[in-house]
């Protein structure tokens, strides 16, 4: 009886030593033009966590870029474990993923970029994605992609507009630090002007 119940305490300390947990993370984020210009002023919100939790509406804080297209945020967040696939499909590595939601002007639209964050032993892995609000008010709608021209388009208006691109690129992204000593993470995006295709 003593073996079985020190099995199950030993069996429970595992799993919750397995759980994710919230870690202090530092943001510096910077948004520029495509040349690379700051943007000041420009009035964002910024959420830091999963993918649902940065697809609330209400997530995060509402901040304003200062003089040289800067925020800075401080947070805390669940870090989630899994493997990451590098240079080949076949090879997978361990990685501390976080997801960071910036809500930015798309084309009179607000749009909520998804910047996935993977800390892995030879680097960050970074990603960028557009969302548009849907129903429920969640920003789940990703914008359609068109394959024969190579272009977007609103995920509610598929044969409107046509966009060269989603309307931010991410330029620069690091994530560094431990459970231990916190996360330091900084991101560059640069918000993108439109051609008609």
């Amino acid at each position: 009886m003593k073996a079985l119940l020190s099995a199950a305490a030993l069996s429970l300390f595992t799993l919750s030593a397995q759980q994710p947990r919230a870690e202090q993370v530092n943001l510096t984020l910077k948004l520029v033009d495509e040349t690379g210009k700051p943007l000041a002023g420009q009035a964002i919100r910024v959420a830091i966590g999963s993918e649902a939790d940065a697809s609330a509406p209400s997530a995060g804080q509402r901040l304003s870029t200062d003089m040289g297209g800067v925020v800075r945020m401080n947070a805390e967040a669940t870090i989630d474990r899994r493997s990451v696939s590098s240079t080949s499909v076949f090879t997978r590595h361990p990685a501390e993923h976080v997801v960071i939601g910036v809500e930015l002007d798309l084309i009179g639209r607000r749009a909520l970029y998804r910047v996935r964050l993977d800390q892995t032993k030879a680097g960050t892995i970074g990603q960028i994605n557009a969302f548009l609000a849907g129903a429920g008010g969640r920003f789940d709608q990703p914008l359609a992609f068109h394959a024969d021209t190579h272009s977007w388009s609103l995920p509610d208006d598929p044969a409107g507009l046509r966009l060269t691109g989603i309307g931010a690129e991410l330029k620069a992204h690091n994530m560094e630090g431990s459970a231990e000593t916190g996360r330091t993470i900084t991101l560059t995006i640069a918000k993108q002007s439109f051609k008609r295709r």
